[in-house]
């Protein structure tokens, strides 16, 4: 069950999630604030890891590691494709 909370939104804003709720594309003015906060959460974390990958193409410890992870496998994905 989730916990409750209070929050203070701007009225036009408020207006326009009770039309939306009102013509059904969500089941209550709760699933919409849960989606649109889920929404927003799980986009950030995606701008998140963007960067992280980002600053791991310009690290030179992490760039190394890789190449030597791909030379370890060169030869099992070589035979992995022969089969």
């Amino acid at each position: 069950m989730g916990k409750k909370a209070t929050f203070m939104l701007d009225e036009q804003m408020m207006k326009l999630a009770k039309e939306y709720v009102e013509k059904g594309h969500f089941r209550s003015m709760n699933a919409l604030v849960e989606t649109a906060i889920k929404d927003e959460l799980d986009a950030i974390k995606k701008d998140q890891i963007r960067k992280e990958i980002v600053q791991a193409g310009r690290d030179p410890l992490f760039l190394s590691d890789i190449e030597e992870v791909e030379k370890d496998f060169k030869h099992s994905d070589f035979e992995e494709r022969e089969k």
